[in-house]
């Protein structure tokens, strides 16, 4: 009798112990493998409700693009999904199917920071990729280990294809632009291959147009050292200009200068120099940008608007610890009330005061108007023509939104990522509290105020220009070249 409750007790802790083997509870993010290691079903069923409950509190317009019915839904199958323990790596796809209803390119989980899951002796190798006609080439690598323009046949065993249905349910999308995040997927992919190979020596094959399959062993760089080698988008100035002859082209890489009176200074300066060398045309370059502050993007449209007539968006708040106004340091709140109390401040200043008076989970719409004036120079009405692609997002979408609404020139490229109902904003980066995965929410949307009707269709060229393999070999730009031939 007493041998055989030995037994039963042996047993009962044998399952209880393996139970408690299949998943996990508590971890440390250094420790955890994301691609392994199984969550328990519990913590992701909190990250859920987490997630839904700082969506309802800081999201300002959470049903833009999609209904409430269809999202709950959607909300609803996921949780039944993680009655069973998921890898994080697993659980980030669920939550990405979920977030992507929204069609909020600013509201999504963050994949670039799965690899800091297990980073230490985690090994990285910068490559950036793209794809021509249903190619994987490369676009650039790290000290060019892997030859531009070739393509990528397999990365270290890993199954690229199945990683490419991978990153494109890992990325975001704005309204329908279905291009837009297929250029993002790829773009990412990288990081993906990436995070599926641990070790050290990565084992590529690819293969040049004309020529072998070549197969070679590289050794890639540590995980915290690679980081800051080859950035997806292109690491560049945020402002830089060339010129050749009377033709100016202005690149602006991104709208989040480290100093923002520098980069408005900077961008006077530049159209002080195209004036004074009589430029007839400006290319104006934002692919790759994605973007950052609104109030520099308005800032250079004042610089080409041939119509200086104001423009007006609604901007939609929404009250909460993770809003604009909650993330302004302690002196500019001070700065921020002394122009709304003062009397000579405009009406949206003093509606933006009173709303950041209100309590938390308040709503409100405010007019904001742009002067599109420059006492400092007066803009430049020459011809115009803008570049963009997929990678063109958030503050760089919507200038190509304003762009289009004013016939200011050609837009040339593939679709940037968004569309002419204004672009989501100031997004706010939060850490789910049991996953620790990193999300992005939006807290602002701005939308013309001019617009009659929601969109979710993109802005398409004028001009839509995807580049050849022969051209990447080349170092080939296509909207360039394409630009120089018209000329």
């Amino acid at each position: 009798m007493l041998k055989a409750l030995f037994i039963q007790l042996l047993f009962l802790l044998f399952i209880a112990q393996a139970q408690a083997q299949f998943c996990t509870s508590f971890f440390f993010k250094s420790k955890v493998d994301v691609l392994n290691d199984k969550i328990c079903p519990e913590l992701l069923l909190s990250d859920l409700q987490f997630i839904k409950r700082k969506l309802d509190e800081v999201h300002p317009s959470l049903y833009t693009y999609c209904s409430k019915a269809d999202f709950d839904s959607s909300y609803n199958a996921s949780i039944l999904k993680v009655n069973e323990p998921l890898s994080i790596y697993d659980f980030s796809l669920l939550v990405s199917d979920w977030m992507r209803l929204l069609k909020d390119s600013h509201t999504f989980l963050i994949p670039k920071y799965l690899a800091s899951y297990k980073y230490k002796r985690r090994y990285f190798l910068p490559f950036r990729l793209i794809e021509i006609n249903n190619k994987i080439l490369v676009e650039k690598s790290w000290k060019n280990r892997i030859p531009k323009g070739s393509e990528l046949i397999s990365f270290d065993q890993v199954n690229i294809k199945k990683m490419q249905e991978s990153s494109l349910r890992l990325s975001p999308t704005d309204g329908d632009v279905y291009s837009a995040r297929e250029e993002f997927s790829i773009a990412q992919l990288n990081s993906l291959l990436n995070l599926m190979s641990r070790s050290p020596k990565k084992n590529i094959t690819y293969t040049l147009p004309g020529q072998d399959t070549v197969s070679v062993e590289l050794t890639a760089p540590l995980f915290n050292r690679s980081s800051n080698l080859l950035e997806i988008t292109p690491n560049e100035k945020n402002v830089s200009l060339s010129i050749k002859g009377s033709v100016a082209h202005l690149i602006i890489s991104s709208f989040s200068p480290k100093s923002y009176k520098k980069f408005k200074n900077k961008l006077t300066q530049i159209f002080k120099e195209i004036k004074d060398k009589q430029i007839e045309s400006l290319v104006i370059d934002l692919r790759n940008n994605t973007g950052g502050f609104v109030g520099l993007e308005e800032y250079l449209r004042l610089l080409i608007a041939n119509d200086q007539a104001s423009t007006k968006s609604n901007y939609i708040y929404k009250r909460s610890a993770h809003d604009r106004f909650s993330t302004l340091s302690f002196q500019q709140r001070l700065q921020f009330k002394k122009m709304g109390r003062h009397r000579n401040s405009s009406e949206a200043i003093r509606r933006e005061l009173d709303f950041y008076q209100s309590p938390y989970g308040t709503t409100d719409t405010i007019l904001i108007t742009t002067q599109l004036k420059n006492k400092y120079i007066q803009p430049y009405t020459g011809k115009c023509t803008l570049l963009t692609n997929g990678l063109t997002m958030s503050a760089s979408a919507n200038f190509a939104g304003w762009f289009r609404s004013v016939s200011r020139g050609l837009i040339v490229g593939t679709p940037c990522m968004g569309t002419s109902t204004g672009t989501f904003a100031n997004s706010a980066q939060i850490t789910l509290p049991n996953t620790l995965l990193s999300m992005s929410f939006s807290t602002l949307k701005i939308t013309p105020a001019s617009l009659n009707a929601i969109s979710v269709d993109p802005i398409i060229p004028d001009i839509l220009i995807y580049p050849t393999q022969m051209q990447l070999l080349n170092n080939i730009d296509p909207c360039l070249e394409y630009l120089l031939i018209k000329q």
